[in-house]
């Protein structure tokens, strides 16, 4: 290997943990990324910082929380004032590269171009800014001019076609790449190829005990308008159209003989409720939302693993900042996670902080989530005992010193990463609450 490996970073859009079978939901094929999971390390728990999708880009690139970069809500652009990950891999020697859904050159929210001055120092860029509501019509922007292209067929496939090229390309480079891969699937509405909607029709796909089977999808916008079997028929499609296309990616990287030599990371921004307690989308703490997909595989790494250790947004930056030899990012929130990928031993009493609407904080037991951006406990779910957070044990005597480290530790963070940004991130909590 050599001593600063090609990192690609492949980010896949509201997939949570709880839809895939590398988490145990056998509902959902994805054979391809089944395979990926055995040659990689798992992180059994991974914790998005920000379960929104703004403010969860803006935390991986910076590797600080919302409240102190001020990306509180979708629709702002990454602040000039903040280093970010292209910026610390570009100081030595990367080839930097953007290929996908931006959602960080601010508004308008919109399949558009983002101008060379919001790309956050990406050398090359290949994409948009956000929201493709028709998969089937998708635009794209590349590099320079503001001349969109149409991308063909479904946006999933044809931007695994970019992605590709671009990778052959990198690869012919003497220097190091890395590429962010946004892909905007599965983000609803979904409109899966009908090769992959039709496995998943016709079945009973409601089976959990905090599923509310009356719950109901309606958005004009996105003329979407059916019932909770209906939506997850459509998501689930297009998991696993998802996942082929991830398939052809990563053999495309082995044609390339890069493997041995590549940092392979597969995560996702948040998750979706899929009509859990009765709700849709995300930007709520409950698992179906916080808990996110992270699998990585080393360069060289053949044999799989799983951990405990809890991660989370935070740790992204540092842990692909430590495989590349880089700088230390000074102004990083959280810890890298080499060793873990390596197969070091957990730590156990590792404590994640997120924050949107409530602040949330996590062990690998316990969850206290708050009323609003409030330090007030709103409840507190044994996920070990109670998977599906049925059961609020806020008031629970037997749980009282669980709640106490939990409260301790939001206040250590709040004093940390909210106070010294008060005026400026309560401003911007102003703008996402109207």
């Amino acid at each position: 290997m050599a001593s600063r490996p090609n990192i690609l970073f492949v980010l896949v859009d509201q997939l949570g943990a709880r839809w895939l079978p590398t988490y145990g939901f056998t509902a959902v094929s994805t054979p391809h990324l089944n395979r990926f999971a055995g040659e990689s390390t798992v992180f059994e728990r991974a914790i998005t910082t920000s379960p929104v999708c703004t403010p969860y880009r803006g935390c991986l690139l910076s590797g600080r929380y919302p409240s102190q970069t001020g990306m509180l809500r979708n629709g702002q652009s990454y602040p000039a004032d903040h280093k970010s990950l292209a910026n610390y891999l570009n100081d030595v020697g990367y080839s930097t590269h953007f290929v996908g859904k931006w959602h960080l050159s601010g508004a308008p929210q919109e399949n558009r171009w983002a101008p060379p001055d919001k790309r956050a120092g990406f050398q090359h860029f290949i994409g948009w800014e956000s929201h493709h509501v028709d998969h089937f019509a998708g635009l794209i922007w590349r590099d320079d001019p503001d001349e969109p292209i149409e991308m063909p067929g479904h946006e999933t496939d044809a931007l695994t076609d970019i992605a590709m090229r671009q990778l052959t390309q990198a690869a012919a480079g003497a220097s190091p790449f890395f590429m962010l891969l946004s892909y905007q699937a599965p983000h609803p509405p979904c409109s899966p190829p009908r090769a992959f909607l039709q496995q998943y029709e016709s079945r009973d796909l409601l089976a959990e005990p905090n599923i509310d089977p009356a719950a109901w999808f309606k958005h004009e916008g996105w003329k979407a308008d059916y019932d909770a079997q209906r939506f997850r028929e459509l998501y689930f499609g297009e998991i696993s159209h998802l996942d082929a296309a991830i398939g052809r990616l990563l053999d495309r990287l082995d044609q390339l003989e890069q493997r041995e030599n590549t940092l392979v990371i597969f995560t996702s921004d948040h998750g979706e409720m899929a009509g859990a307690h009765g709700l849709f989308g995300k930007g709520v703490m409950y698992e179906e939302a916080l808990h996110v997909p992270l699998i990585a595989r080393a360069p060289g790494q053949s044999g799989g693993r799983r951990t405990r250790q809890l991660a989370a947004t935070v740790d992204l930056l540092p842990t692909m900042l430590d495989f590349a030899e880089g700088e230390s990012a000074g102004t990083a929130e959280g810890m890298s996670l080499r060793s873990h990928i390596d197969g070091g031993a957990p730590i156990e009493d590792r404590i994640a902080i997120s924050e949107y609407r409530d602040f949330c904080t996590t062990t690998q037991r316990w969850k206290l989530i708050t009323r609003g951006r409030t330090l007030e406990p709103a409840a507190l779910y044994n996920r070990v005992d109670d998977p599906y957070e049925l059961r609020n044990r806020l008031h629970d005597p037997a749980c009282l010193a669980p709640r106490r480290t939990l409260n301790k530790a939001l206040q250590r963070w709040h004093e940390h990463a909210v106070l010294p940004n008060r005026n400026e991130s309560e401003h911007q909590w102003h703008l996402v609450s109207t």
